[in-house]
Protein backbone atom coordinates (compact mmCIF):
# COMPACT_ATOMS: atom_id res chain seq x y z
CA UNK A 1 0.00 0.00 0.00
CA UNK A 2 2.80 2.31 0.87
CA UNK A 3 4.70 1.52 -2.37
CA UNK A 4 1.63 2.27 -4.50
CA UNK A 5 1.13 5.60 -2.79
CA UNK A 6 4.78 6.47 -3.32
CA UNK A 7 4.49 5.58 -7.02
CA UNK A 8 1.46 7.86 -7.47
CA UNK A 9 3.21 10.65 -5.63
CA UNK A 10 6.23 10.26 -7.89
CA UNK A 11 4.07 10.48 -11.04
CA UNK A 12 2.28 13.52 -9.69
CA UNK A 13 5.55 15.22 -9.00
CA UNK A 14 6.76 14.51 -12.54
CA UNK A 15 3.59 15.89 -14.09
CA UNK A 16 4.06 19.09 -12.14
CA UNK A 17 7.58 19.44 -13.61
CA UNK A 18 9.10 18.80 -10.22
CA UNK A 19 8.18 22.06 -8.54
CA UNK A 20 11.36 22.71 -6.58
CA UNK A 21 12.44 25.60 -4.41
CA UNK A 22 9.63 27.83 -5.65
CA UNK A 23 10.47 27.29 -9.36
CA UNK A 24 9.49 24.90 -12.18
CA UNK A 25 12.02 22.30 -13.10
CA UNK A 26 11.78 21.26 -16.80
CA UNK A 27 11.49 17.61 -17.75
CA UNK A 28 14.32 15.93 -19.64
CA UNK A 29 12.19 15.75 -22.81
CA UNK A 30 11.46 19.48 -22.75
CA UNK A 31 15.10 20.28 -22.13
CA UNK A 32 16.10 18.14 -25.12
CA UNK A 33 13.49 19.78 -27.36
CA UNK A 34 14.71 23.21 -26.37
CA UNK A 35 18.28 22.19 -27.11
CA UNK A 36 17.32 20.90 -30.58
CA UNK A 37 15.02 23.80 -31.41
CA UNK A 38 16.27 25.74 -34.46
CA UNK A 39 16.94 29.39 -33.80
CA UNK A 40 15.11 31.71 -36.18
CA UNK A 41 15.97 35.16 -37.45
CA UNK A 42 14.40 37.84 -39.65
CA UNK A 43 16.03 38.42 -43.04
CA UNK A 44 15.67 41.04 -45.76
CA UNK A 45 15.90 39.99 -49.42
CA UNK A 46 16.59 42.38 -52.32
CA UNK A 47 15.42 41.20 -55.74
CA UNK A 48 14.42 42.37 -59.21
CA UNK A 49 12.12 40.88 -61.82
CA UNK A 50 10.56 41.30 -65.24
CA UNK A 51 6.85 41.16 -64.53
CA UNK A 52 5.27 40.75 -67.97
CA UNK A 53 4.68 36.98 -67.50
CA UNK A 54 3.30 37.25 -63.98
CA UNK A 55 0.05 38.19 -62.29
CA UNK A 56 1.75 40.55 -59.87
CA UNK A 57 4.08 40.08 -56.91
CA UNK A 58 1.74 38.62 -54.30
CA UNK A 59 0.88 34.93 -54.39
CA UNK A 60 -2.45 34.01 -56.02
CA UNK A 61 -4.08 30.63 -56.32
CA UNK A 62 -3.43 28.93 -59.68
CA UNK A 63 -1.70 32.06 -61.05
CA UNK A 64 2.03 32.53 -61.78
CA UNK A 65 3.41 35.18 -59.42
CA UNK A 66 6.85 36.25 -58.17
CA UNK A 67 6.21 35.02 -54.62
CA UNK A 68 5.16 31.60 -55.88
CA UNK A 69 8.58 31.05 -57.47
CA UNK A 70 10.44 32.46 -54.46
CA UNK A 71 8.67 30.15 -52.02
CA UNK A 72 9.17 27.15 -54.32
CA UNK A 73 12.90 27.90 -54.51
CA UNK A 74 13.23 28.25 -50.73
CA UNK A 75 11.39 24.94 -50.31
CA UNK A 76 13.78 23.15 -52.70
CA UNK A 77 16.76 24.53 -50.78
CA UNK A 78 15.30 23.29 -47.50
CA UNK A 79 14.95 26.76 -46.03
CA UNK A 80 11.24 26.22 -45.35
CA UNK A 81 8.95 23.22 -44.89
CA UNK A 82 6.03 22.19 -47.16
CA UNK A 83 3.66 23.44 -44.46
CA UNK A 84 5.38 26.82 -44.43
CA UNK A 85 5.29 26.92 -48.25
CA UNK A 86 1.52 26.42 -48.10
CA UNK A 87 1.18 29.14 -45.45
CA UNK A 88 3.70 31.97 -46.05
CA UNK A 89 2.30 33.86 -43.05
CA UNK A 90 3.90 31.24 -40.81
CA UNK A 91 7.36 32.57 -41.76
CA UNK A 92 6.14 36.18 -41.69
CA UNK A 93 6.74 36.55 -45.43
CA UNK A 94 6.05 40.15 -46.52
CA UNK A 95 6.87 42.43 -49.43
CA UNK A 96 7.47 46.20 -49.64
CA UNK A 97 5.09 46.77 -52.55
CA UNK A 98 2.41 44.76 -54.33
CA UNK A 99 3.18 45.26 -57.99
CA UNK A 100 0.28 44.77 -60.42
CA UNK A 101 0.03 42.29 -63.25
CA UNK A 102 2.87 42.73 -65.80
CA UNK A 103 4.62 45.37 -63.64
CA UNK A 104 8.36 44.93 -63.09
CA UNK A 105 10.68 45.81 -60.20
CA UNK A 106 14.33 46.83 -60.27
CA UNK A 107 14.68 46.66 -56.47
CA UNK A 108 11.90 44.97 -54.52
CA UNK A 109 12.28 44.17 -50.82
CA UNK A 110 10.97 41.09 -49.02
CA UNK A 111 11.16 40.03 -45.40
CA UNK A 112 10.91 36.51 -43.91
CA UNK A 113 11.78 34.45 -40.86
CA UNK A 114 14.30 31.67 -41.53
CA UNK A 115 16.68 29.43 -39.57
CA UNK A 116 19.62 31.54 -38.41
CA UNK A 117 22.45 31.17 -40.95
CA UNK A 118 23.61 34.76 -41.33
CA UNK A 119 26.89 34.15 -43.16
CA UNK A 120 25.40 31.60 -45.57
CA UNK A 121 22.45 33.78 -46.58
CA UNK A 122 24.70 36.81 -47.04
CA UNK A 123 27.42 35.06 -49.04
CA UNK A 124 25.65 32.25 -50.93
CA UNK A 125 21.91 32.63 -50.41
CA UNK A 126 21.25 34.79 -53.48
CA UNK A 127 23.41 32.62 -55.75
CA UNK A 128 21.67 29.41 -54.64
CA UNK A 129 18.23 30.92 -55.19
CA UNK A 130 19.18 32.20 -58.65
CA UNK A 131 20.17 28.69 -59.72
CA UNK A 132 16.55 27.60 -59.19
CA UNK A 133 14.56 30.73 -60.02
CA UNK A 134 13.44 31.60 -63.59
CA UNK A 135 15.82 33.89 -65.49
CA UNK A 136 13.38 36.81 -65.23
CA UNK A 137 13.58 36.78 -61.40
CA UNK A 138 16.96 37.66 -59.83
CA UNK A 139 17.90 37.91 -56.14
CA UNK A 140 20.66 40.47 -55.46
CA UNK A 141 21.34 39.78 -51.80
CA UNK A 142 20.14 38.90 -48.30
CA UNK A 143 20.86 40.59 -44.98
CA UNK A 144 19.97 39.97 -41.35
CA UNK A 145 17.28 42.41 -40.21
CA UNK A 146 15.77 43.23 -36.84
CA UNK A 147 13.31 40.69 -35.45
CA UNK A 148 10.44 43.13 -35.95
CA UNK A 149 11.42 44.22 -39.47
CA UNK A 150 8.40 44.72 -41.77
CA UNK A 151 9.36 45.64 -45.38
CA UNK A 152 6.05 47.36 -46.09
CA UNK A 153 5.34 49.23 -42.86
CA UNK A 154 8.93 50.34 -42.31
CA UNK A 155 9.39 51.51 -45.90
CA UNK A 156 9.54 55.33 -45.81
CA UNK A 157 9.11 55.94 -49.54
CA UNK A 158 8.90 54.16 -52.87
CA UNK A 159 10.28 55.31 -56.22
CA UNK A 160 8.64 54.20 -59.47
CA UNK A 161 9.37 55.05 -63.10
CA UNK A 162 7.22 54.98 -66.22
CA UNK A 163 8.86 54.70 -69.66
CA UNK A 164 6.89 55.50 -72.80
CA UNK A 165 7.42 56.48 -76.45
CA UNK A 166 7.52 60.27 -76.69
CA UNK A 167 4.82 60.29 -79.39
CA UNK A 168 2.22 60.02 -76.62
CA UNK A 169 2.88 63.73 -76.05
CA UNK A 170 2.21 64.73 -79.67
CA UNK A 171 -0.10 67.72 -80.12
CA UNK A 172 -3.32 67.49 -82.19
CA UNK A 173 -1.62 68.98 -85.25
CA UNK A 174 1.40 66.64 -85.03
CA UNK A 175 1.82 63.16 -86.46
CA UNK A 176 1.71 60.39 -83.84
CA UNK A 177 4.26 57.84 -85.03
CA UNK A 178 7.81 56.61 -84.45
CA UNK A 179 9.34 59.61 -86.26
CA UNK A 180 8.09 61.98 -83.54
CA UNK A 181 10.73 63.82 -81.53
CA UNK A 182 9.79 65.70 -78.38
CA UNK A 183 11.00 69.28 -77.86
CA UNK A 184 12.39 70.86 -74.71
CA UNK A 185 9.31 73.08 -74.55
CA UNK A 186 7.01 70.05 -74.39
CA UNK A 187 9.21 68.38 -71.75
CA UNK A 188 8.97 71.56 -69.68
CA UNK A 189 5.20 71.56 -70.18
CA UNK A 190 4.99 67.95 -69.00
CA UNK A 191 7.02 68.81 -65.89
CA UNK A 192 4.76 71.77 -65.12
CA UNK A 193 1.75 69.43 -65.21
CA UNK A 194 3.50 66.81 -63.06
CA UNK A 195 4.11 69.44 -60.37
CA UNK A 196 0.35 69.73 -59.81
CA UNK A 197 0.39 66.25 -58.25
CA UNK A 198 3.01 67.12 -55.60
CA UNK A 199 1.96 67.12 -51.96
CA UNK A 200 -0.96 65.36 -50.29
CA UNK A 201 -4.12 64.79 -52.35
CA UNK A 202 -7.17 62.55 -52.41
CA UNK A 203 -6.53 60.04 -55.21
CA UNK A 204 -9.88 58.24 -55.12
CA UNK A 205 -10.29 59.03 -58.84
CA UNK A 206 -7.00 57.25 -59.53
CA UNK A 207 -7.90 53.88 -58.04
CA UNK A 208 -10.84 51.46 -58.04
CA UNK A 209 -13.72 50.72 -55.67
CA UNK A 210 -12.88 53.42 -53.13
CA UNK A 211 -15.05 56.34 -52.08
CA UNK A 212 -14.00 59.96 -51.79
CA UNK A 213 -14.29 59.86 -47.98
CA UNK A 214 -12.00 56.83 -47.73
CA UNK A 215 -8.95 58.15 -45.86
CA UNK A 216 -6.72 55.54 -47.50
CA UNK A 217 -7.04 57.50 -50.76
CA UNK A 218 -4.97 60.36 -49.31
CA UNK A 219 -1.40 59.95 -50.58
CA UNK A 220 1.72 62.11 -50.40
CA UNK A 221 3.80 62.68 -53.56
CA UNK A 222 7.38 63.84 -52.93
CA UNK A 223 8.69 64.24 -56.49
CA UNK A 224 7.34 63.73 -60.02
CA UNK A 225 9.66 64.56 -62.91
CA UNK A 226 10.16 63.84 -66.61
CA UNK A 227 13.71 62.94 -67.66
CA UNK A 228 15.61 63.44 -70.90
CA UNK A 229 14.47 61.61 -74.07
CA UNK A 230 16.60 58.80 -75.49
CA UNK A 231 16.62 56.77 -78.72
CA UNK A 232 16.22 52.99 -78.93
CA UNK A 233 16.56 51.05 -82.17
CA UNK A 234 13.47 49.11 -83.19
CA UNK A 235 14.80 45.60 -83.95
CA UNK A 236 11.71 44.76 -86.00
CA UNK A 237 11.50 47.83 -88.28
CA UNK A 238 15.14 48.99 -88.40
CA UNK A 239 14.38 52.50 -87.18
CA UNK A 240 15.07 54.54 -84.05
CA UNK A 241 12.18 55.35 -81.72
CA UNK A 242 12.34 58.02 -79.05
CA UNK A 243 11.41 57.14 -75.45
CA UNK A 244 11.23 59.13 -72.23
CA UNK A 245 11.09 58.14 -68.54
CA UNK A 246 8.98 59.79 -65.85
CA UNK A 247 10.07 59.16 -62.24
CA UNK A 248 7.79 59.47 -59.21
CA UNK A 249 8.61 59.19 -55.51
CA UNK A 250 5.95 58.94 -52.82
CA UNK A 251 5.25 57.47 -49.41
CA UNK A 252 2.93 54.87 -50.91
CA UNK A 253 0.46 54.44 -53.76
CA UNK A 254 -3.03 53.01 -54.16
CA UNK A 255 -3.87 50.43 -56.81
CA UNK A 256 -3.56 51.81 -60.40
CA UNK A 257 -2.66 55.29 -59.10
CA UNK A 258 0.55 55.86 -61.06
CA UNK A 259 -0.80 54.48 -64.33
CA UNK A 260 -3.86 56.73 -64.07
CA UNK A 261 -1.71 59.74 -63.22
CA UNK A 262 0.31 59.09 -66.38
CA UNK A 263 -2.93 58.68 -68.33
CA UNK A 264 -4.21 62.03 -67.06
CA UNK A 265 -0.98 63.84 -68.01
CA UNK A 266 -1.07 62.39 -71.53
CA UNK A 267 -4.68 63.50 -72.10
CA UNK A 268 -3.85 67.03 -70.95
CA UNK A 269 -0.80 67.31 -73.23
CA UNK A 270 -2.80 65.94 -76.17
CA UNK A 271 -5.52 68.53 -75.39
CA UNK A 272 -8.18 65.93 -74.73
CA UNK A 273 -8.54 67.27 -71.20
CA UNK A 274 -8.33 70.64 -69.51
CA UNK A 275 -5.34 71.25 -67.25
CA UNK A 276 -7.74 72.37 -64.53
CA UNK A 277 -9.24 68.87 -64.56
CA UNK A 278 -6.27 67.59 -62.54
CA UNK A 279 -7.17 69.75 -59.55
CA UNK A 280 -10.84 68.83 -59.98
CA UNK A 281 -9.89 65.14 -59.95
CA UNK A 282 -8.86 65.52 -56.28
CA UNK A 283 -12.38 66.66 -55.41
CA UNK A 284 -15.53 64.63 -54.80
CA UNK A 285 -16.83 64.16 -58.34
CA UNK A 286 -16.10 60.81 -59.98
CA UNK A 287 -14.21 61.21 -63.27
CA UNK A 288 -13.34 58.90 -66.14
CA UNK A 289 -9.53 58.83 -66.14
CA UNK A 290 -7.79 56.50 -68.62
CA UNK A 291 -5.22 54.09 -67.20
CA UNK A 292 -1.92 53.85 -69.09
CA UNK A 293 -0.64 50.36 -69.98
CA UNK A 294 1.23 48.47 -67.26
CA UNK A 295 4.25 47.55 -69.40
CA UNK A 296 6.14 50.83 -68.85
CA UNK A 297 5.74 50.87 -65.05
CA UNK A 298 8.74 49.88 -62.94
CA UNK A 299 9.36 49.81 -59.18
CA UNK A 300 12.80 51.43 -59.03
CA UNK A 301 13.62 51.40 -55.32
CA UNK A 302 12.25 51.14 -51.79
CA UNK A 303 13.61 53.55 -49.17
CA UNK A 304 14.38 52.65 -45.53
CA UNK A 305 16.13 55.81 -44.33
CA UNK A 306 14.50 55.82 -40.87
CA UNK A 307 15.28 52.13 -40.32
CA UNK A 308 18.88 52.60 -41.46
CA UNK A 309 19.45 55.52 -39.07
CA UNK A 310 17.86 53.77 -36.12
CA UNK A 311 19.70 50.45 -36.50
CA UNK A 312 22.97 51.60 -38.08
CA UNK A 313 25.00 50.38 -35.08
CA UNK A 314 23.72 46.80 -35.19
CA UNK A 315 22.46 46.07 -38.72
CA UNK A 316 23.51 46.74 -42.30
CA UNK A 317 21.50 49.35 -44.26
CA UNK A 318 18.62 48.27 -46.50
CA UNK A 319 18.33 51.33 -48.76
CA UNK A 320 21.86 51.08 -50.20
CA UNK A 321 23.45 47.62 -50.48
CA UNK A 322 26.92 48.66 -51.63
CA UNK A 323 28.53 49.37 -55.00
CA UNK A 324 28.79 45.73 -56.12
CA UNK A 325 25.12 44.94 -55.48
CA UNK A 326 23.97 48.27 -56.92
CA UNK A 327 26.00 47.72 -60.11
CA UNK A 328 24.50 44.25 -60.54
CA UNK A 329 21.01 45.63 -59.93
CA UNK A 330 21.54 48.28 -62.62
CA UNK A 331 22.88 45.70 -65.08
CA UNK A 332 19.90 43.41 -64.51
CA UNK A 333 17.56 46.39 -64.72
CA UNK A 334 18.71 47.22 -68.25
CA UNK A 335 19.25 43.70 -69.60
CA UNK A 336 16.29 42.01 -67.97
CA UNK A 337 13.73 44.77 -67.60
CA UNK A 338 14.29 47.98 -69.58
CA UNK A 339 15.52 46.37 -72.81
CA UNK A 340 12.76 43.77 -72.71
CA UNK A 341 10.21 46.47 -71.93
CA UNK A 342 11.22 48.61 -74.92
CA UNK A 343 11.39 45.68 -77.34
CA UNK A 344 7.98 44.41 -76.20
CA UNK A 345 6.49 47.86 -76.69
CA UNK A 346 7.91 48.11 -80.20
CA UNK A 347 6.71 44.62 -81.08
CA UNK A 348 3.17 44.91 -79.72
CA UNK A 349 2.65 48.67 -80.30
CA UNK A 350 0.69 48.63 -77.04
CA UNK A 351 0.91 52.37 -76.41
CA UNK A 352 -0.20 53.20 -79.94
CA UNK A 353 -3.22 50.92 -79.55
CA UNK A 354 -4.00 52.51 -76.19
CA UNK A 355 -3.93 56.00 -77.73
CA UNK A 356 -6.58 55.01 -80.29
CA UNK A 357 -8.96 54.24 -77.42
CA UNK A 358 -8.60 57.60 -75.68
CA UNK A 359 -11.46 59.18 -77.62
CA UNK A 360 -13.94 56.71 -76.11
CA UNK A 361 -13.53 58.21 -72.62
CA UNK A 362 -16.05 60.73 -71.27
CA UNK A 363 -13.71 63.51 -70.24
CA UNK A 364 -14.54 66.24 -67.80
CA UNK A 365 -16.06 69.42 -69.24
CA UNK A 366 -15.61 72.61 -67.23
CA UNK A 367 -18.98 74.46 -67.32
CA UNK A 368 -17.75 77.07 -64.82
CA UNK A 369 -14.70 78.07 -66.83
CA UNK A 370 -14.55 81.79 -67.71
CA UNK A 371 -12.99 80.97 -71.05
CA UNK A 372 -14.38 78.27 -73.33
CA UNK A 373 -12.25 75.14 -73.72
CA UNK A 374 -9.65 75.38 -76.47
CA UNK A 375 -10.50 73.57 -79.66
CA UNK A 376 -8.98 70.13 -80.01
CA UNK A 377 -8.96 67.66 -82.87
CA UNK A 378 -11.64 65.73 -81.02
CA UNK A 379 -13.92 68.72 -80.43
CA UNK A 380 -13.36 69.92 -84.00
CA UNK A 381 -14.14 66.47 -85.39
CA UNK A 382 -17.32 66.32 -83.32
CA UNK A 383 -18.29 69.82 -84.45
CA UNK A 384 -17.74 68.89 -88.11
CA UNK A 385 -19.77 65.73 -87.70
CA UNK A 386 -22.63 67.63 -86.03
CA UNK A 387 -22.54 70.29 -88.76
CA UNK A 388 -22.70 67.62 -91.45
CA UNK A 389 -25.66 65.98 -89.74
CA UNK A 390 -27.46 69.32 -89.41
CA UNK A 391 -26.83 70.08 -93.10
CA UNK A 392 -28.20 66.68 -94.14
CA UNK A 393 -31.24 67.21 -91.94
CA UNK A 394 -31.93 70.65 -93.47
CA UNK A 395 -31.61 69.28 -97.01
CA UNK A 396 -33.96 66.44 -96.19
CA UNK A 397 -36.46 68.91 -94.71
CA UNK A 398 -36.28 71.10 -97.83
CA UNK A 399 -36.84 68.04 -100.02
CA UNK A 400 -39.93 67.15 -98.01
CA UNK A 401 -41.31 70.70 -98.34
CA UNK A 402 -40.59 70.75 -102.08
CA UNK A 403 -42.47 67.54 -102.84
CA UNK A 404 -46.09 69.04 -102.68
CA UNK A 405 -45.08 71.95 -104.92
CA UNK A 406 -43.68 69.51 -107.45
CA UNK A 407 -46.90 67.50 -107.43
CA UNK A 408 -48.96 70.68 -107.92
CA UNK A 409 -46.78 71.72 -110.83
CA UNK A 410 -47.21 68.34 -112.46
CA UNK A 411 -51.04 68.38 -112.09
CA UNK A 412 -51.44 71.91 -113.48
CA UNK A 413 -48.97 71.57 -116.33
CA UNK A 414 -51.42 70.17 -119.00
CA UNK A 415 -53.92 73.08 -118.57
CA UNK A 416 -51.18 75.61 -118.76
CA UNK A 417 -50.01 74.12 -122.08
CA UNK A 418 -53.52 74.34 -123.62
CA UNK A 419 -53.87 77.97 -122.54
CA UNK A 420 -50.46 78.71 -124.02
CA UNK A 421 -51.51 77.10 -127.33
CA UNK A 422 -54.79 79.09 -127.46
CA UNK A 423 -53.03 82.35 -126.69
CA UNK A 424 -50.43 81.64 -129.35
CA UNK A 425 -53.09 80.78 -132.01
CA UNK A 426 -55.04 83.98 -131.26
CA UNK A 427 -51.87 86.02 -131.49
CA UNK A 428 -51.01 84.47 -134.88
CA UNK A 429 -54.51 85.27 -136.23
CA UNK A 430 -54.23 88.90 -135.09
CA UNK A 431 -50.83 89.26 -136.74
CA UNK A 432 -52.16 87.83 -140.09
CA UNK A 433 -55.21 90.21 -140.06
CA UNK A 434 -52.91 93.14 -139.40
CA UNK A 435 -50.75 92.16 -142.40
CA UNK A 436 -53.81 91.99 -144.73
CA UNK A 437 -55.10 95.45 -143.70
CA UNK A 438 -51.67 96.92 -144.29
CA UNK A 439 -51.58 95.41 -147.79
CA UNK A 440 -54.94 96.97 -148.75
Amino acid sequence: MTKTTETHESAAEQSLHHVHHGGIEKTKDETAKKKNRVKLGKYAMLLGYQGKKYFGMQIQKDMPTIEMHLLDAMLKLGWISPEQRANPFSIYFQRAARTDKAVSAARQMCGMQLPQRDDYYKLDGAADLNKILPEDIRVFGMRRATNWFHPQKQCDNRTYSYTTPTFVFAKPDQLTDSSFRITKEVVDEVNSILEIFLGTHNFFNYTAKRAYNDQSCNRYIISFKCGEPFLFKDPYREQEVEFITITIKGQSFVLHQIRKMIGMVITVIRELQLKSAIQKSFEGKRLDIPMAPGLGLLLERTHYDSYDRKHSATHEPLTFWGDIVEAEAERVKFELITKEMLETELLTQGMMKWLTDLNSHDYLADPEAEEPPSKTFVTMAVACANKALESEAMEAEEDVKAEPELEEAITTQPGEVEDFKAETTEQIKEEEAEKKSTAL
